[in-house]
């Protein structure tokens, strides 16, 4: 989540250190990796001044951001240019584009998919790489909220182990969607996957936690609201079954709200061969 999977810097891992001790020793106690972000760029680029705008500014925004809304952020025409730029980040897996359901039109959305710019731009950016400076962020809600979200990212980019855990012969598509519930109440699910051959919809839900996740009476609500909206949605095809799906670290606890839960998929699950 914070390498993403590179090799120059897994090569840079130390067997004696703690996970949190090798992050801080290559990411915060050396002040070249501000140049490092920036030679990324360049290596893959002619003109990087562009692309490294586009980054930063999707790196603010972790569920991404429309082309238009790309192109007034960095005063660039929404169009060729901008489109061939972005074109170029997504051949070399920089960012990705998804569809966004629940509003009047579908929105195509360009998302930030490179774990190493987006650990970078959350914690580093700025002069805040200090020797430390992720032992005192780690375990704050601060590297939650990050953990969290990049967790996310991990789950969508293991999308097939995903597809092998449940076995899913086939995903007709995959998408995000937002809507409300009968009752009013705003509803976001950021992975679904529809299977006509199963005649379901997988509602998928993404959790990044140290220990198994335990399930609350207000995560029951949230997901029973989510389920409501979708069925009320015109994207729910009406003789497609639901299933819950929760992908986390660890597990689920046994509890009383676990029940809601239809499959439980984890971090083993995505990274085992099969």
């Amino acid at each position: 989540m914070a390498l993403g999977g590179v090799p120059f810097y897994l090569d840079k891992l130390r067997n004696s250190q703690t996970i949190t001790e090798n992050i801080d020793r290559i990411f915060f106690a050396d002040e070249k990796i501000h140049q490092e972000f920036v030679d990324v760029y360049a290596g893959l680029y002619a003109s990087k001044e562009r692309y490294v705008d586009i980054v930063k500014v999707l790196g603010s925004q972790f569920y991404g951001m429309t082309q238009k809304e790309i192109g007034a952020a960095i005063d660039v025409k929404s169009g060729g240019t901008l489109t061939k730029l972005l074109e170029n980040l997504i051949e070399s897996n920089i960012i990705r584009t998804y569809p966004r359901y629940g509003k009047e039109r579908v929105e195509t959305v360009y998302q930030l998919i490179d774990f190493f710019s987006l650990f970078y731009l959350r914690f580093i950016q700025g002069g805040q790489a200090k020797k430390g400076v992720w032992n005192s962020i780690h375990g704050t809600p601060t590297f939650y909220t990050w953990a969290g979200d990049t967790f996310e990212l991990l789950c969508i980019e293991h999308l097939p182990r995903i597809q092998d855990s449940l076995r899913i012969a086939s995903i007709d598509s995959n998408y995000c969607w937002n809507g409300k519930s009968p009752d009013g109440r705003g509803a976001q699910i950021d992975l679904l996957l529809e299977s006509k051959a199963d005649r379901t919809d997988y509602l998928c839900e993404m959790k990044f936690t140290g220990t198994k996740y335990a399930i609350t009476k207000t995560d029951e609500e949230n997901f029973l609201n989510k389920i409501e909206a979708f069925v009320a949605s015109k994207m729910h095809n009406k003789t497609h079954s639901i299933q819950l799906v929760m992908v986390t670290t660890m597990g689920i606890a046994r509890g009383e709200h676990a029940s809601i839960v239809n499959q439980s998929i984890t971090l083993d699950d995505l990274f085992m061969e099969r």
